[in-house]
């Protein structure tokens, strides 16, 4: 059976924080694949980066992280991203043109307000995402992924999609709170997930 190859990445945490929502449901994303590895039906491969909380550095990376998959011949079906959100899951479908949150620094100590991310479009333009998003429909979907970091990622990635090895999918899930006063736990977010990967068709 030929594996299915996807890139799962999340953030490192930021604002001063220990922790990222994010990483946490990839860990434990990572726990389901080594259960799931010896059953007959599963044929995926993920493949794990942790991204910077910086508006350049996190596309940076990601790219770096799926030319190394290249190198090492790998074909990546797809890329899902996930991000800290708030009280429930939502999948990003489009994103905005646009890095506007003067209050808040990425791990660099950078602010941005009112910064068109692509100098050729409107400040308000949006970027659409290609990604099954049928296979997650039990996700409420989003057009609006905010103005900081993954909304950044969010619009690099719509615009960059086509030109990377192998034009993967992407999508991007902000996953909710997770422990303390959070309704989720990080391994049913990862759950919640996973079982959505697996509705993918090939």
């Amino acid at each position: 059976m030929n594996k299915r190859h996807w890139l799962i990445t999340a953030f490192e945490p930021f604002a001063g924080r220990d922790t990222n929502n994010s990483k946490s449901v990839l860990d434990e994303i990572r726990k389901l694949e080594v259960e799931n590895a010896s059953s007959p039906g599963w044929n995926f491969s993920f493949h794990y980066e942790v991204l910077p909380v910086e508006y350049d550095g996190c596309f940076d990376r990601m790219r770096v992280a799926i030319e190394r998959l290249a190198q090492e011949n790998v074909q990546l079906e797809g890329i899902l991203s996930l991000g800290e959100g708030h009280e429930d899951f939502k999948i990003e479908t489009r994103a905005n043109n646009l890095d506007d949150v003067a209050e808040l620094a990425d791990n660099r100590g950078i602010t941005r307000s009112g910064k068109k991310i692509f100098e050729d479009l409107s400040a308000d333009a949006t970027l659409p995402l290609k990604f099954p998003f049928e296979a997650f429909s039990r996700i409420r979907t989003s057009n609006h992924p905010g103005y900081f970091i993954c909304n950044h990622l969010c619009a690099r990635m719509a615009r960059a999609a086509e030109s990377l090895p192998g034009s993967p999918d992407f999508g991007f899930i902000h996953v909710p709170k997770t422990g303390s006063g959070g309704m989720f736990t990080p391994d049913v977010c990862a759950a919640v997930i996973v079982n959505g990967m697996k509705k993918i068709e090939a």
